[in-house]
């Protein structure tokens, strides 16, 4: 690996990742603890959320308001939240502050005061965020695709479900931080202009001893799959729509990316061309590919009128369908400098470096360097995207949809009619 990137893992199974950033004043950590949402018991979904915000409610020696005021004191611009697989903490802040906060987040992770006030009060505002969903129907047709998609426990709300959270008590909490907050399958990651052999010392003088775990089997439970409606009395019909694709592994994962580019590659991308400019039929529409480990997907989103909802979905597939007789060369060139653009802007912030290179290791057990990757797009043939596109047809779709009545499937269907 470049001198500039930095992989090191501790015997506990804590992996410590660096990119050097000669020229920056700031850094940036992502803290990954494998205690996402996929791990919450049967019935007490929500847990992950609940606990990544109940966690910095005190601990070490410090209660939860002194623990507030001392991350604000070193600048930090800070966040935590729970994902399918991780509950994820991140800190940005000039260079010494990140790491002079390292002792306090070991403290957040393994000596938290979890108190039954902040435990209150955490639950409550995960509550009030699912009542918010239900007046944001876009976000609760994507919540709702997942859950069709993906297997349980990964396609699950990571905000869990009313009814578990009402149900949710301390005691599960605990008996969760206590589980899967361990050093094996963390992540620790760092970018900016830091020092490798100081962050590494500093990481195992605070994080040696913290002890690992027993894996934990996965167990799941096929996916829904096919057509599902919501009814929801508004004069709007959301959209989403969903099939399977490649992992991020895949050695065609570049010529997927850059395929998908040329179909929703910002304003200048088929579905926004055809849907929206030419017909008029949405205020708005996009798909992109999303993964999660052993998954890859392309999901997508439209946004219409009721009137205009059928004519949508079936503009949407049909576009889906045509990317499959290929691209032109002038919409590769686009799709590979709208990439490396998005790859070199990424580039440029500590933050997302950081939240880059974990996970990285995470789905590849290993760190891309930026070469690597503008390499992976610019060494991409027109030949290359178009036959992948006529061998990897795309389907069978997932569609679920928001709004006053459901809608008819325009292609045959294999799948479960509405529910």
């Amino acid at each position: 690996m470049p001198e500039r990137y930095y992989q090191y893992t501790l015997p506990n199974g804590l992996t410590l990742l660096g990119e050097k950033m000669p020229g920056m004043q700031s850094a940036a950590m992502t803290l990954l603890v494998p205690a996402g949402a996929a791990v919450d018991l049967q019935g007490a979904s929500g847990t992950a959320t609940v606990l990544s915000d109940l966690v910095l409610r005190g601990a070490g020696e410090r209660d939860s308001r002194q623990l507030t005021d001392y991350l604000d004191s070193l600048g930090l611009q800070r966040s935590s939240s729970a994902g399918v697989h991780h509950t994820r903490f991140t800190a940005a802040a000039l260079t010494e502050r990140v790491i002079e906060a390292l002792p306090t987040y070991l403290d957040i992770i393994r000596h938290p005061h979890l108190p039954e006030p902040g435990f209150q009060a955490a639950r409550d505002l995960t509550l009030q965020g699912l009542e918010g969903i239900e007046d944001e129907p876009r976000q609760k047709v994507l919540i709702k695709l997942r859950e069709r998609y993906f297997p349980w426990p990964y396609g699950r709300n990571t905000m869990g479900d009313p009814e578990d959270l009402e149900a949710l008590t301390l005691r599960i909490c605990k008996s969760q931080h206590q589980k899967h907050y361990h050093a094996n399958g963390s992540i620790l990651a760092i970018a900016g202009n830091i020092d490798f052999d100081s962050f590494r010392r500093e990481a195992e003088t605070l994080f040696g001893d913290w002890p690992a775990a027993a894996e934990q089997l996965d167990t799941t439970a096929p996916a829904p799959l096919g057509v599902h409606h919501v009814e929801h009395p508004s004069e709007q019909t959301h959209i989403g729509l969903a099939w399977p694709s490649l992992e991020e592994i895949h050695p065609d994962y570049y010529v997927l990316r850059l395929a998908m580019e040329v179909l929703s590659g910002g304003m200048s991308g088929r579905l926004f061309t055809e849907v929206r400019e030419k017909r008029g039929l949405v205020y708005n529409v996009w798909a992109g590919y999303t993964s999660l480990k052993g998954f890859g997907s392309i999901m997508g989103y439209a946004g219409t009128s009721n009137d205009r909802a059928q004519a949508t979905l079936d503009t949407f597939i049909d576009e889906v369908y045509r990317l499959g007789e290929g691209v032109t060369a002038a919409e590769l060139d686009r799709a590979k400098i709208g990439l490396k653009a998005a790859t070199i802007m990424q580039g440029e912030s500590t933050s997302s470096r950081s939240g880059s290179i974990a996970h990285d290791f995470f789905m590849r057990g290993r760190i891309r360097t930026l070469d690597e990757i503008k390499k992976g797009i610019d060494d991409v043939t027109l030949d290359q995207v178009n036959q992948f596109l006529k061998t990897n047809k795309p389907g069978p779709f997932t569609l679920v949809t928001v709004g006053p009545k459901p809608l008819k499937t325009p292609w045959s269907a294999t799948c479960s009619p509405c529910t």
